[in-house]
Parts: structure tokens; C-alpha cells; sequence
């Protein structure tokens, strides 16, 4: 009889644990499904903030839109000579800081020579297309010029169509410099340096009025 007491009281314990492990496996299985709904809910609240910001964006009245396409036809000029169209090029090229009097810069003529017509948005204009045009020289004055055809800062009827852009370091040897009265007789010292320059190929589309 006490045999079978000591049993029930084995098998009590026994179910005891098995109802708190199972308790505990139901707590924890909740606290993920928790823990995975929090860190969804913090993406969608996220994602809900960043449309507000899009949504709550003032759109641009029709009388913006009318005087920026108006600005963008008065910038338009009307050219028939390609090499006005190089002209325009070259100056780009100038005030970003290339050497256009050495081979820096190599326009070839734009293709065909008289232009193209095309029509955008309703109206039609004449469009002369570079190809292979190349520009080499200090980084910076590179990017420079790259950055003026690809944003239309100066000229904004230029559209950039392709690019592919080298970047090089070269050494730079100064003037001679002799030591002092270490130096011994012939001995020289030239100081040298090293700058980061670039040579780029661009494809270039210059829209104008007919």
C-alpha cells in the first residue's frame, strides 16, 4: 500500500512539472509572437511616417510648374551650326578648370552634323548628339565639368545620356633641389608628388529651338 502511495505521489510531482513546463512553453511561444507583432508594428509605423511625409508634401501649383517650363524654353536658344553646339561645350569645359587648348577635351562633331529634330512633351526641337566626347585632366576639375552637364547648372538644355569615367594617379616630379653642404658634388634631390586625375568619355544631347 505504501508502495503504491509513493507511485501516485511520483506521478503527481511528475505532472506537476510537465503542467509548468508546458505552461512555459506556451509563455514563451506568446512572448515571440509578441516580440515579432512589436517589431513588425515599429516597421509599418516607419513605413506610415515616411508616406506622411511624401502625402503631406505640397504638390507644385500649375503656376510653378507653367514658370519652370517657361524658364527651361528661354533657356532654349536656337542654334543650326554644330559648331555653336561644340561652342557651348567647350565653355562648360573652361570655367570648370580643363585645359581646352591641349587635347583635354575632344569634341567630334555632333551626329548628324545639322542635328536631329525630336519631340518632347508636346514640342519639337533640334537636337545635335555627341558622341565620344573626351575630357581628361585634374579630378576634381573632371567631376566638375561632369556634374555641370549631368544638372544643367549652365547650360540646362544639355542632357548627359552616357559616361564612363578612368580614375589614374600620376607622379608628379618638382624643380631640383640641391642639399647644402651635405650634398656632395652632382648629388640632386627632385621632389616628388603624386595628384589624382581622371579621363571620362560622355554622350551628350544638346536641345535647341528650331
Amino acid at each position: 500500500m505504501e508502495d503504491i502511495k509513493n507511485l501516485l505521489n511520483r506521478f503527481r510531482q511528475s505532472g506537476i512539472l510537465l503542467f509548468i513546463g508546458f505552461l512555459l512553453i506556451i509563455y514563451i511561444a506568446f512572448g515571440f509572437v509578441y516580440w515579432q507583432q512589436s517589431s513588425k508594428q515599429g516597421e509599418l509605423e516607419e513605413q506610415v511616417a515616411n508616406i506622411s511625409l511624401i502625402v503631406d508634401k505640397p504638390l507644385a501649383s500649375k503656376e510653378d510648374l507653367k514658370a519652370e517650363y517657361d524658364d527651361v524654353n528661354d533657356a532654349l536658344t536656337s542654334i543650326t551650326d554644330s559648331g555653336d553646339a561644340i561652342a557651348k561645350i567647350v565653355d562648360i569645359a573652361q570655367k570648370s578648370g580643363i585645359d581646352t587648348d591641349s587635347d583635354n577635351l575632344i569634341v567630334p562633331s555632333a551626329n548628324p552634323p545639322e542635328g536631329r529634330e525630336e519631340t518632347v512633351g508636346g514640342g519639337t526641337y533640334r537636337v545635335f548628339s555627341f558622341k565620344n566626347i573626351s575630357v581628361q585632366g585634374d579630378f576634381d576639375n573632371v567631376m566638375a565639368f561632369i556634374s555641370d552637364l549631368d544638372s544643367g547648372e549652365t547650360q540646362q538644355t544639355m542632357v548627359l545620356t552616357r559616361i564612363t569615367i578612368n580614375q589614374v594617379e600620376v607622379t608628379v616630379e618638382g624643380e631640383e633641389a640641391t642639399e647644402g653642404e651635405e650634398a656632395t658634388e652632382g648629388a640632386e634631390e627632385v621632389e616628388v608628388s603624386t595628384r589624382i586625375e581622371a579621363n571620362a568619355t560622355l554622350d551628350v544631347d544638346l536641345y535647341t529651338k528650331l
